[in-house]
């Protein structure tokens, strides 16, 4: 294999494009009380059966061990693996819905270099499926302290039944075993090269979509993975995926994905904390909505045309006019309902400049304060805000932050709490149809 040429280390850019008002940690930390484990970017349970994989395989490593290129371990080879092998072998690209990483292995196939750190994910211990999964693999007992968990072992052993994968793990004889050596030895190569290192003629790219593909978990499978997800000693998942499941549940949720609407009927069954917890959220989210809506004013105002506005201008927008009012109004109830979890001081001193009561336009300027404070705040080293402010108080947005149109004004949440994953996963196992 030729050598590859190292690539340009990319700039960090000033430029924050998520989450302008920094509203969506408190968000997170709620739905993480809620359902454990599970994380908005989670679509497909299989990944987990893939973890478990890999966690069997790379076993076989020392702990400490790390590639040639000085910071890829064994899981991050075999994900290279893993993720190159469907996208070559996967006939539809649409059984690829939702695996991390697959464009990056497409750009590596068809510029014909072997996929890398340097040719994958820039964050992949987040972005990478291992990173999005991860969280739930600990929490449901798939893995264990970088090993595998007791639940981890019963899947790896219902897929290499189902698999007719005998002897892949474990000191039992079978077909698994000789495929089991030729992708340590895979593995092994990768680590030695700091990349892919098997050709496009691989036999055992098909290992990949064969018996890992997305969407073919197998009935014992999808049954521990199930089981394992209705574990009731998990914060309120069990309470949550069965309402979901439930026949009003699955008809509410086809009708339209609204979680404001699945949560009320959630509160119809609900123990006394999930009760607590949605009011929390319900709060927190009729107080996000006012300050989101009154941000996307702004920023909608400010992009048509693309010129300097005065701050009285927009203080006269519906959005600002309304948060103004109502943010003060609820601001004391809103942390209330959060003190149980332990978010009310965080609430008060990240939004307390917002709670006084003051002119429309003495509100607006503590809210664009509050944007510029929320990114000066982000890591590394700050990010800009989303608009230019000139010496007679006016303001211009910014080019990349163009916005079409305004604040949706309705009583939508403006965060997600994991329904959406849920019903993927249910609908992955075969649980709703």
């Amino acid at each position: 294999m030729t050598p590859l040429l190292s690539e340009a280390d990319p700039k960090a850019s000033v430029e924050g494009s998520i989450d302008p008002l920094g509203i969506y940690a408190i968000a997170d930390a709620l739905a993480v009380r809620m359902i454990p484990g599970v994380r908005e970017r989670q679509q497909h349970p299989r990944f987990l059966t893939s973890i478990a994989v890999s966690l069997s395989l790379c076993s076989e490593f020392p702990t400490d061990l790390i590639a040639a290129d000085g910071i890829s371990e064994p899981w991050q080879v075999f994900e290279w693996y893993l993720v190159e092998g469907l996208v070559r072998t996967t006939e539809e690209r649409k059984q690829l819905r939702g695996l991390p990483g697959q464009d990056k292995a497409v750009e590596s196939i068809k510029d014909g270099v072997p996929l890398s750190a340097k040719r994958y994910l820039k964050t992949p211990t987040v972005f990478g499926f291992h990173g999005v999964y991860r969280a739930l693999a600990r929490d449901i007992e798939v893995e264990r302290a970088d090993r595998l968990g007791e639940n981890g072992y019963g899947l790896l052993k219902a897929w290499e039944k189902e698999q007719g994968l005998e002897g892949f793990s474990g000191s039992g004889v079978g077909p698994g075993k000789a495929v089991r050596r030729r992708l340590v030895d895979a593995i092994q190569n990768g680590l030695d090269n700091g990349c892919v290192y098997r050709k496009v003629g691989w036999d055992d790219w098909q290992f990949f979509s064969k018996h890992l593909g997305t969407y073919d978990a197998g009935k014992q499978e999808s049954r521990v993975i199930k089981q394992a997800l209705l574990n009731p000693t998990s914060g309120c998942r069990k309470e949550v995926l069965e309402i979901l499941i439930s026949e009003e549940g699955r008809r509410l949720w086809a009708e339209g994905p609204s979680e404001r609407r699945f949560h009320k009927l959630l509160r119809k069954f609900a123990s006394a904390k999930l009760k607590d917890l949605l009011y929390a959220i319900d709060l927190y989210e009729e107080f996000s909505r006012f300050l989101q809506d009154a941000f996307d004013d702004v920023l909608h105002r400010l992009s048509k045309p693309q010129q300097r506005i005065k701050p009285n201008e927009l203080a006269n927008l519906p959005g600002v006019k309304r948060a103004a009012k109502k943010v003060p109004e609820i601001f004391f109830e809103v942390g209330k309902g959060l003190a149980p979890f332990g978010e009310a001081v965080r609430f008060q001193v990240s939004y307390g400049s917002l709670a006084e009561r003051v002119a429309d336009s003495e509100w607006l300027e503590k809210l664009l304060e509050h944007h510029c404070r929320v990114q000066h705040l982000k890591p590394p080293a700050g990010k800009a805000p989303w608009f230019d402010r000139f010496d007679d108080g006016s303001c211009m947005i910014r080019t990349g932050y163009i916005r079409e149109t305004g604040g949706r004004h309705d009583d939508s949440y403006v965060h997600a709490y994991r329904t959406a994953s849920l019903w993927s996963f249910s609908r992955d196992l075969g649980l709703v149809k």
